[in-house]
């Protein structure tokens, strides 16, 4: 992406395109007329009147969600706006908007049609993509939407919503003006680069997987057997929330925040070959047992001690992860692996 560039995705489900649609530059087809507009739901408040006397309580608030508005135009004067033109290959893995060999469509495009059926379809792909029939249906699924700003790339999470076509005279020409929003989930900016580190424990040495590396010693071979802290870094401006995938073989597993932040246990058994990912974000809020093809919500496995999946913020600065659990068998002889995932968190583009 460039400087200015704005980006939508979001997957494919149930046999329906994902999006792959950049936008914002000349370049793309799709321009911002201006800057588009940032406006935040106003927040709730927890207010409460003080009988009997003047004056309010103030009680707990939450911030709730923010909407990007685009102004844009819809450029088809001098080539095709969908660069899939004239085919859209659905059916074969690609997502809307992306586009692989343009100067083969364009030379193409330039023998079909005109300004006017090009800019009409470069409007069809584009309510198409905000439409997000893929998404839309089901409550977790969601949409990314990338701005690059300053040589920084950040995104927010939520869905595309109203989209409206202005009727142009100039339509004939080429160009339409299109109104559009998209509603994100929170009021968060979070960065492009997700960041990981992980945890494991190992008893022997041999030929270890990932991520147990062989180091070197005065020509002997050795292993790092250990790696039960490690340092989580947040150098962003909001708290985040941290995905933490626990890969057996291991009996209730414990990971730790210091100094005194939260401590989130399993109360199970998790097999060698499986894992469980918990995922506190505000689109999933889930605790899920992989075993093969099979998946299976354990979240009523945490622990009462076990933070609510709201409440596993990690707020910015250095915070030390810790892993401990109990060894499930005394077959095993290797031990767990934790990833701990985040993205920094920003007020700001």
């Amino acid at each position: 992406m460039r400087d200015g560039d704005w980006y939508l995705g979001y997957n494919s489900y149930d046999n329906l395109p994902g999006a792959a649609l950049t936008f914002g530059r000349e370049a793309s087809g799709i321009y911002c007329l201006r800057e588009p507009d940032l406006t935040y739901a106003d927040p709730e408040v927890g207010d409460a009147g003080m009988p009997g006397e003047d004056g309010i309580r103030l009680g707990r608030d939450y911030q709730r969600s923010a909407t990007v508005t685009f102004e844009l135009g819809v450029d088809g004067v001098n080539g095709p706006v969908d660069r899939h033109y004239p085919m859209r290959p659905w059916s074969q893995g690609s997502r809307i908007g992306a586009w692989t060999d343009a100067e083969k469509v364009m030379a193409y495009a330039h023998k079909l049609d005109g300004p006017e059926a090009w800019v009409s379809e470069g409007v069809d792909m584009l309510r198409q993509a905000w439409r997000a029939d893929a998404i839309r249906l089901k409550p977790s699924r969601v949409a990314w939407l990338l701005h690059r700003k300053a040589g920084r790339t950040r995104r927010m999470y939520g869905r595309p919503r109203n989209i409206g076509v202005s009727h142009s005279r100039l339509t004939k020409q080429g160009y339409t003006p299109v109104v559009a929003d998209f509603t994100a989930i929170d009021d968060r900016f979070y960065d492009e680069t997700e960041k990981s580190e992980e945890l494991w424990d190992f008893y022997i040495a041999g030929r270890p997987p990932v991520p147990w590396r062989p180091v070197t010693n005065d020509g002997q071979l050795y292993f790092t057997t250990s790696q039960k802290t490690k340092l989580v870094k947040h150098l962003g401006r909001l708290p985040t929330y941290p995905v933490i995938v626990i890969n057996g073989p291991c009996k209730n597993p414990k990971v730790t925040l210091h100094p005194s932040l939260w401590a989130v246990q399993l109360t199970m058994t998790i097999a060698a070959s499986d894992y469980v990912t918990i995922d506190p974000r505000p689109w999933a809020r889930t605790v899920i047992h992989t075993k093969g093809a099979t998946t299976l919500s354990v979240a009523n496995q945490l622990t009462r001690a076990s933070p609510r999946l709201g409440e596993m913020a990690v707020p910015p600065g250095n915070w030390t992860a810790q892993l401990s659990y109990t060894r499930s068998s005394s077959k095993y002889l290797d031990g767990p692996r934790v990833e701990i995932k985040w993205r920094d968190a920003y007020a700001w583009w």
